[in-house]
């Protein structure tokens, strides 16, 4: 039951708006590629978008949940020879997929002039992985 209202919890962060990450990545506007290159390392990909220089980061996590098993049912003996019958019941388990993009708009004197997020596993707080994502 915990672990559904922590999951409940995160989910919701994320899923609303993020002012956290918003801030995050305010933060950057007017710096230089050079101060984000230095604090974030290269980004995954740059692409040119109607005229327009973006710079992508991507962290992409997949996580693999265990299932479970349930196994009933009967035993009996006729005579001297024992019989179980029994069925398993397979459930949950599989696999889930987690990102946070972070794009930069840049212009031709390597400013950032725009910033953009996009995810569900962007930050709603500032620890672990995710303290050194706003501007020093």
């Amino acid at each position: 039951m915990k672990r559904f209202f922590a999951l409940t919890l995160i989910l919701s962060a994320c899923s609303g708006g993020n002012g956290v990450m918003d801030g995050i990545m305010s933060s950057w506007k007017g710096a230089s590629v050079d101060e984000a290159i230095s604090q974030w390392g290269y980004p995954d990909a740059e692409r040119e978008v109607a005229g327009r220089t973006l710079l992508i980061w991507s962290r992409d996590i997949q996580l693999s949940t265990p299932g479970s098993a349930i196994t009933s049912g009967t035993a009996t003996t006729i005579g001297n020879t024992g019989y179980y019958t029994g069925q398993t019941t397979y459930s949950g388990g599989g696999v889930s997929n987690w990102n946070c993009t972070r794009i930069l708009e840049i212009n031709e004197a390597n400013r950032i002039i725009g910033v953009d997020w996009r995810g569900n596993n962007c930050p709603f707080m500032e620890a672990g992985p995710y303290r050194n994502w706003r501007r020093q």
